[in-house]
């Protein structure tokens, strides 16, 4: 069929269909022209199956799904979008292989066999994806470069998860390692031009010193058309647990960009894609200050886009979704969906090579879409070991818990080392009355309750009590919905009544794997940090946004002045930092609870650095969250990472965020939680060039209000960052 009769087909669909391929003005596509669909997945953050969630839509109001996103919902999408229009590439950024218990107790294999079946022409990994640490990505992901024995401590975790009965599917490394356990690998190219091989923090032959990991870029030839497509990884991954470092370097991809677009565009493509972890203010600047690029698939930030934004050197312009628009030669359209709740699609029009028009949207996999038959099939099968009677032990091991070369048979009895998971994932660990969701990046009721958590459980533990206690500010995790929101008769995918929370949803609300401590920090100290964390989130340089948000806090509060400050003379964002109702003191010693990324240095908590006297919560019994808490000091504090080894320094039996969780739930009356005991409020925004700080709103990004976190910073406009904000011409 030819392609302009195609597309006329298609814009007869009725306009409720996510599917329609052509909408308003891709009827009036000419036979000279070829439409091309990009496909969109995006930081699916290891969510496999169905779940709860929240949706933007298009009048700026959210509504509530029961039985949203999963793979087998998406693959159904996926298939439909392929059956329209051949012409199409999957192209997949950011975090995948992190973010539920799942993915957690078996270092991402759990959710591979099902993503090796979708077919991804492309991927650029996000900053988690290191979170397992280097040995697991570089076997996982690369194609060509040292695939190093997998370490005893992650071998248990590894060898959770196989390929027996998998098409396909192919275990890394492969023997003669045999004794080292196996990580299950992609079968899809993946790209970034911004990560290389770090012989100052690994031994690696002289050959590879400086030489990128994965392949910069894949060219594609579709329906005729050179498409080039260039990852670039998350450049914060330094900024994060040491471990997730070891042996590798990042740049910050802009360097390397006008080199690489010279190479591809040398290579014949006249199309460029770029899929980009930088977060969406990054890869807004990067479509203004590239002319030749013609799209970013953004990521990391989790924003939906439901208007694609499009970028010069002037200004950002927000275009109507599902409507066709034109793309001048020295503009970019830059997208970016959440998680697995919306799978984006971009719909080009090429003539004679050039990106002339476009059209987006951000689908949403939504309570009527149903499972693709066959993913659904891997689906279940990677979620029975987590449920029902087909649950088994899962242990987490992190770094130092036995530490090579030693076998996996010497890391010692692994059921009463590390963190166990010994429940079904649907146990129902309490309620809440109120929706539970991440959606506010200064401050949200869910890092509310975990920092509540921990300090009110840490005061039972510690004898002296905490002063205060800090959660990051993650952006991930699943929505939790209270009866109030849910319509009669709705079905949740996991057979839950409203209002239940489950031991799923605390691990998808905190999916990492540090240990609790208390340590001391000075006043100074801690407003000082606060302030390096508030400024990541502001800057209105866009290259040092870090695009996580603010963390969570308990028994503080704050005044901060995001209009107006900072400046040299008036100081930083941070006007005013209570503690236990009483103003900071800056030489004052604090006891404060928090995380502990396994392998730092012992003069820091999660966020948090230049604190000392570390002691951990230990557990009486790893297998019981009730058996009592006990401190312990550190096991080693000196050289505890020395090339690829790592030393343990928590407990073997450390206590995690989910079992303080958990106890704080038991102490509720009811099991609940209230919205009025972790309702917004302890963080207040101020106009600081007025006598007695008034309150003001928050503000807003002027590029698409209904954005999260602002891509422009925020700040005196005249220091810098994306230029020609707010305007909103469709």
């Amino acid at each position: 069929m030819a392609m302009h009769h195609f597309i006329k087909k298609a814009g007869q669909c009725a306009l409720a269909s996510a599917l329609c391929l052509a909408l308003t003005g891709l009827s009036a596509v000419q036979a000279s022209e070829k439409v091309i669909t990009l496909i969109q997945l995006q930081d699916v953050h290891g969510n496999i199956a169905p779940h709860a969630g929240i949706l933007k839509t298009d009048n700026g109001g959210v509504r509530y799904v029961t039985s949203g996103g999963g793979l087998a919902k998406t693959k159904t999408i996926i298939n439909q979008i392929r059956a329209e229009n051949p012409n199409n590439l999957l192209l997949a950024v950011g975090d995948m292989v992190h973010g539920t218990a799942e993915t957690m107790f078996t270092v991402g294999d759990a959710i591979m066999p099902t993503l090796n079946s979708f077919g991804i022409d492309a991927y650029t990994p996000g900053n988690w994806e290191f979170g397992y640490g280097p040995a697991v990505f570089r076997n996982r992901f690369t194609s060509f470069g040292p695939k190093p024995g997998i370490a005893p401590n992650l071998a248990v975790m590894a060898n959770q998860v196989d390929c027996t009965g998998v098409p396909g599917c192919v275990e890394m490394p492969p023997p003669p390692v045999a004794s080292a356990g196996h990580v299950i690998r992609a079968n899809f190219p993946s790209l970034a031009i911004n990560l290389y091989n770090d012989a100052d923090t690994a031994p690696l032959p002289a050959f590879l010193h400086n030489k990128r990991v994965l392949a910069p870029y894949k060219i594609f030839v579709v329906d005729g058309v050179t498409i080039a497509v260039i990852g670039i990884t998350a450049s914060i991954v330094p900024q994060q647990a040491s471990v997730f470092n070891i042996g590798l370097r990042f740049s910050q991809g802009v360097e390397e960009l006008p080199g690489i677009i010279a190479e591809v565009q040398a290579a014949g493509a006249t199309v460029i894609v770029v899929q980009s972890e930088l977060g969406l203010s990054q890869n807004l600047a990067i479509g203004q200050r590239f002319k030749d690029v013609d799209v970013v698939l953004s990521a990391h930030t989790h924003e939906t886009t439901l208007k694609a934004l499009v970028a010069n050197k002037k200004k950002i312009v927000a275009k109507s979704p599902r409507r066709a628009h034109r793309l001048g030669r020295k503009q970019t359209v830059v997208v970016e969906t959440t998680e697995d709740l919306f799978l984006g699609r971009l719909d080009l029009v090429i003539e004679h090579g050039a990106v002339e028009r476009f059209i987006w949207e951000a689908i949403p996999v939504d309570d009527d879409v149903v499972e693709d038959p066959a993913t659904k099939v891997l689906v279940d099968a990677a979620e029975a070991p987590f449920i029902g009677t087909t649950l088994v032990r899962h242990t987490f091991m992190p770094g130092g818990y036995c530490t090579p070369p030693t076998s996996p048979g010497n890391c010692g009895d692994t059921t009463k080392r590390g963190l166990q998971l010994t429940e079904s994932l649907d146990t129902v660990v309490g309620y809440t009355d109120t929706v539970l969701n991440r959606d506010n990046a200064l401050e949200d009721n869910i890092n509310n309750f975990i920092a509540d958590a921990i300090f009110n459980i840490s005061n039972s533990v510690v004898p002296t009590g905490v002063d205060l206690s800090m959660t990051n500010g993650f952006r991930f995790g699943t929505a939790i919905l209270p009866a109030s929101v849910v319509a009669p008769g709705q079905t949740f995918a996991d057979g839950r009544a409203p209002g239940e929370i489950t031991l799923r949803d605390l691990f998808a609300l905190f999916p990492i794997s540090p240990a609790v401590a208390v340590a001391e920090f000075s006043g100074k100290v801690i407003e000082n940090d606060l302030e390096r964390v508030l400024t990541a989130v502001y800057d209105r340089n866009p290259f040092l946004q870090r695009g996580g948000w603010y963390v969570g806090l308990a028994n503080m509060t704050q005044k901060i002045d995001l209009d107006n400050r900072p400046y040299s003379s008036s100081g930083r964002r941070i006007v005013e930092t209570l503690i236990g109702g009483q103003k900071l003191d800056p030489s004052k010693r604090y006891k404060f609870a928090s995380c502990f990324p396994h392998g730092d240095a012992l003069d820091r908590v999660c966020r948090t650095n230049g604190g000392n006297n570390h002691q951990f919560f230990q557990l009486a019994n790893a297998d019981d969250y009730t058996s009592g808490i006990s401190l312990v000091g550190p096991l080693n504090d000196v050289n505890i990472i020395n090339g690829p080894k790592v030393l343990q320094v928590a407990p073997d039996r450390f206590v995690h965020a989910v079992h303080l969780m958990r106890l704080y739930l038991d102490s509720l009356p009811l099991n609940t939680i209230t919205e009025a005991s972790i309702a917004p409020g302890r963080i207040q925004t101020v106009n600081s060039t007025v006598a007695g700080n008034p309150p003001v709103p928050v503000p807003v990004s002027a590029i698409d209000p209904t954005l999260v976190q602002m891509p422009e910073g925020a700040g005196p406009l005249f220091f810098g960052g994306l230029s020609g904000i707010g305007d909103h011409r469709r």
